[in-house]
């Protein structure tokens, strides 16, 4: 994957989120490992593969198991954010992972959509929250509470969750702070939903079990 340069200032330029889904998970993509995909889309730099961690859950039907075990990766993304890393590192048995891109091409037209039209408004703006070390801080300290989220076995405390992380990847990604405060809205909804599933769920659990005994 090639990374032209700006023909003004020569600066490199950076592909936008539509294009790299098409390009990962094209029909024709052979069987890889999650080791040469980081290294492809190494320059594209860390929020990349944060959105390619969450793409799985934030599908409207995810396969189930994938939520917990993508929280992994995305834990160990937040805590580099948080202290203060941009470049990408996972464990090596994260990295020695192979998988199929072509598999996921049918279920990710509906992605490269929403990033096409997302893409229509997006411009880099209010870059302080996309680049200060104290805002991509914070980023990281939110996607470790939904990761957290991602990572319960409850049905409901996964996809909402992950689209958050998505939205937060696609804003640092397209350098653009309003989507990023668009994605700690929507991480704080998507919060929101988690807490109340798992009290209700206790509340019926809890009255279940006092019924019995």
């Amino acid at each position: 994957m090639t990374q032209p340069s700006n023909p003004e200032t020569g600066a490199p330029h950076t592909e936008n989120l539509s294009s790299i889904l098409q390009e990962i998970f094209s029909a024709d993509a052979k069987q890889t490992t999650i080791s040469n995909l980081v290294k492809n889309l190494n320059q594209h730099g860390i929020a990349i593969v944060l959105i390619l961690f969450s793409i799985p859950a934030a599908l409207p039907v995810p396969a189930a198991g994938y939520s917990t075990l993508l929280s992994i990766p995305l834990f160990i993304i937040a805590g580099r954010l948080i202290a203060g890393r941009e470049t990408i590192w996972l464990p090596q048995k994260i990295l020695q992972k192979s998988f199929n891109p072509a598999k996921f091409s049918g279920a990710i037209g509906r992605l490269v959509g929403l990033a096409k039209f997302l893409e229509k408004f997006s411009r880099p703006r209010l870059r302080w929250l996309t680049e200060s070390k104290g805002a991509l801080m914070g980023i990281g300290v939110i996607i470790v509470l939904l990761a957290a989220s991602m990572a319960l076995p409850i049905p409901g405390t996964n996809t909402a969750p992950a689209f958050a992380i998505f939205i937060l990847g696609f804003g640092m990604l397209e350098k653009d702070g309003f989507a990023i405060l668009a994605g700690a809205l929507a991480s704080i909804v998507a919060l929101a939903i988690s807490c109340s599933i798992i009290f209700f769920g206790y509340e019926i659990v809890k009255a279940f079990v006092k019924n019995i005994f």
